[in-house]
């Protein structure tokens, strides 16, 4: 999906090229699409908005004239006739009464901001997913402590048992793969792939 930045009177909204729906405001389903959009596939499927620079004919001219060296080959090859004719397209696109012409504006830092936080957003989520224990692993820790006579200190201390506190899932049932594991390893390997794909920018923003 392709998506365009409207400007009118200084109030910005966003087409959606293709279609008749626009964007209005920085809310809703529509804008949260467009911004999970721009995070997926970046920001080469935005178009900044038309404006109208003021300038004269003669230097829009000026910037379409092909190099002199160009033009003097033309001219070798293919006769005056064809030169002229080649000169005219750029004189009739930009007649001696043209005041402006319409360009395509960069893209508003709105933009690039609320992709820098859907960035922040989602690498947040990853590091938070890499943490939860992997669940062929299962998960230890103290499951009891028990008084126990130390010889160094000659009396009883308290000593922690570690043991599973969550037990692993078996990896393999009736001879396929746990599909709870399947399932952890690829959300997992997900996670990790958002994290390395992550701006440092963005990273070193959420760690300072």
């Amino acid at each position: 999906m392709m998506y365009k930045i409207i400007n009118v009177k200084g109030y910005e909204s966003i087409l959606i090229k293709g279609t008749n729906t626009s964007i209005h405001g920085r809310i809703g389903v529509r804008y949260q699409q467009f911004v999970e959009d721009i995070y997926t596939h970046g920001l080469g499927i935005v178009e900044g908005a038309d404006y109208v620079g003021v300038t004269t004919y003669t230097e829009a001219r000026k910037a379409e004239y092909p190099p002199i060296v160009d033009q003097l080959d033309k001219i070798y090859h293919n006769g005056i006739d064809a030169w002229k004719a080649d000169i005219k397209v750029i004189k009739d696109k930009y007649p001696k009464t043209q005041v402006g012409i319409t360009s395509i504006a960069p893209i508003p830092d709105w933009v690039h901001t609320a992709l820098f936080d859907k960035q922040k957003e989602k690498y947040v989520e990853a590091k938070a997913r890499l943490e939860k224990y992997e669940l062929a692993n299962g998960l230890k820790g103290v499951i009891r402590t028990e008084r126990v006579w130390d010889d160094k200190s000659e009396s009883y201390i308290d000593r922690d048992i570690i043991g599973y506190v969550i037990e692993p899932l078996p990896i393999w049932i009736d001879g396929e793969r746990n599909p709870l594991v399947v399932q952890d390893e690829t959300e997992r390997e997900a996670a990790q792939e958002i994290i390395n794909k992550t701006p440092r920018a963005v990273i070193d923003s959420i760690n300072n």
